[in-house]
C-alpha cells in the first residue's frame, strides 16, 4: 500500500509539473517590431528637425519573453542568436566572409543595453518592479531578425523595440511609461553603445503607422520628447523599395564597407561636428529638411500628390547630397537614385544610405519599367507594405 501512494504521488506530482510547464508556455510573450523608412524631412531627426516616416512590415524584429518555470528564479537571460550571433565558424575564411557581411556584433549587446536602460528607469521613476505580476519571476530573452544588414531600415531599434514591448508587457506597464517616452528608453540604449542615431527610427516603430514628428528643441525641454501626429497609412501613395541585393558591406557590393553603408555614426559624424559649431549651411538645411516635412505632409493630407509630390523627394534628396557630399553618400547608393531617375521616378535615402524609396509618380507601368532595370542591375525592387498602427 504504501509503494501504490507513493507511486500515486508520483503521477499527480508528474501532472502537476506539465501543467506547470504547460502553463509558462501559454505565458511566454513575443513581439515584433518592422523596418522603417524616412519619408521626408530625414534626416534632421538628429538636428531638431521634422520628419515623416512609416514603418513597413516587408522586415522586421521578432522577440520572445519566456519566463522561468519557477517563480522564486529571478535569473535573467539573453539567448544568443544561432545565426545572426555566431561564434563558431566553419574555418577562418568562413570567420572573414561572416564578419565583413556582418560585423562584430549581433543583438545580444541590444537586449543587454535596453535590460540595463530599463532597470534604470524603472528604479528612477519608482516602479516597483517585484510588485508587478510577474513578480521577482525572471525570464530569457531571444531574438530573429530578417531586416538585411546595414542598409538604413533600422534593423538595430527594431530588435530593442521589440524586446521593449515584451517588457512593458511582462511588468503591465502600459499605464505606467508614456507612450512618447518609449522611443528615449530605445534611443539611450544605443547611445549606451556608442551608437549615434537620432529620434526618428525609435518614434516609428514605438507608434507604427505613419507619423509626422517634429523634434523642435522647446519640445524635448518642456515635455521631454518631440510631439508626434499619428497619419492614416492610407493617405500614402504606392512606394516601392529599392536596394543592392547583397549587404551594402559585403565584399561583392560595389561599395566598401567604408562607403555609403547605413553606418548613422559614421555618415552623420562631419555634418553634425559642423553643425554644433554652428555652419550656418549646416543649420540653414535642417531648417529647408524642416519645410520639406511640413510640405509634404499637407500634400498627404490635401491628396494633391503626382510629380509634386516626386520633386519634393527630390529636393530632399538633393539638399542631403549637398551637405553630406557625395563621397560619403557613395557610388552605389547614387546609382540606385539615379537608376529611379532614369525612368521619371523619384528616390532618396530610407535612412543612412544603402537602400532607397522609390515613388513612380505614373503608376504601375512607370514602376514596372524600373523594376525591370533593377533586375539588370542587381537591385531588389520591392513594393512596400505600410504597417498598422501599433497598440501596445
Amino acid at each position: 500500500e504504501r509503494e501504490e501512494e507513493e507511486e500515486r504521488r508520483r503521477r499527480e506530482s508528474a501532472r502537476g509539473d506539465a501543467e506547470a510547464g504547460s502553463a509558462m508556455a501559454e505565458e511566454c510573450i513575443t513581439e515584433c517590431a518592422y523596418a522603417r523608412i524616412g519619408l521626408l524631412g530625414n534626416p534632421s531627426d538628429i538636428y531638431w528637425g521634422k520628419t515623416i516616416a512609416l514603418g513597413i512590415t516587408n522586415y522586421g524584429a521578432k522577440v520572445t519573453l519566456k519566463p522561468n518555470d519557477r517563480a522564486e528564479d529571478g535569473t535573467v537571460t539573453v539567448v544568443p542568436n544561432m545565426r545572426l550571433d555566431v561564434l563558431e565558424h566553419e574555418s577562418i575564411l568562413t570567420l572573414s566572409e561572416t564578419l565583413s557581411e556582418r560585423g562584430y556584433y549581433g543583438g545580444t549587446r541590444l537586449l543587454l543595453s535596453l535590460l540595463k536602460v530599463f532597470a534604470d528607469y524603472c528604479k528612477d521613476e519608482g516602479i516597483d518592479l517585484s510588485r508587478s505580476k510577474s513578480g521577482k519571476r525572471g525570464f530569457s530573452l531571444a531574438y530573429e531578425s530578417d531586416v538585411p544588414y546595414q542598409i538604413g531600415l533600422s534593423g538595430s531599434s527594431a530588435i530593442i523595440c521589440a524586446a521593449l514591448k515584451c517588457l512593458v508587457r511582462y511588468y503591465d506597464l502600459k499605464d505606467s511609461i508614456p507612450k512618447p517616452v518609449l522611443p528615449n528608453l530605445m534611443l539611450k540604449s544605443e547611445n549606451e553603445l556608442g551608437i549615434v542615431a537620432g529620434y526618428m527610427d525609435r518614434v516609428i516603430q514605438v507608434y507604427g503607422g505613419v507619423v509626422c514628428m517634429d523634434f523642435e528643441r522647446t519640445s524635448f525641454e518642456v515635455n521631454g520628447h518631440g510631439a508626434y501626429d499619428e497619419m492614416d497609412p492610407k493617405l500614402l501613395p504606392e512606394l516601392h523599395l529599392m536596394f543592392r541585393q547583397s549587404s551594402s558591406s559585403s565584399p561583392s557590393s560595389s561599395q566598401t564597407s567604408e562607403e555609403g553603408s547605413g553606418n548613422s555614426g559614421r555618415i552623420h559624424s562631419g555634418v553634425r561636428e559642423r553643425w554644433l559649431r554652428g555652419d550656418e549651411e549646416v543649420v540653414q538645411a535642417m531648417q529647408v529638411f524642416r519645410a520639406i516635412a511640413e510640405k509634404g505632409a499637407k500634400m498627404l493630407l490635401d491628396r494633391k500628390l503626382g510629380e509634386d509630390f516626386a520633386a519634393l523627394m527630390r529636393r530632399n534628396f538633393n539638399l542631403r547630397r549637398n551637405i553630406f557630399g557625395d563621397e560619403v553618400l557613395g557610388r552605389s547608393n547614387l546609382e540606385m537614385v539615379n537608376l529611379a531617375e532614369s525612368v521619371g521616378a523619384a528616390g532618396k535615402f530610407t535612412g543612412s544610405g544603402g537602400a532607397i524609396v522609390v515613388y513612380c509618380p505614373r503608376g504601375q507601368e512607370q514602376a514596372k519599367d524600373l523594376e525591370t532595370k533593377c533586375v539588370e542591375k542587381g537591385y531588389a525592387f520591392v513594393k512596400v507594405k505600410v504597417a498598422e498602427p501599433s497598440h501596445w
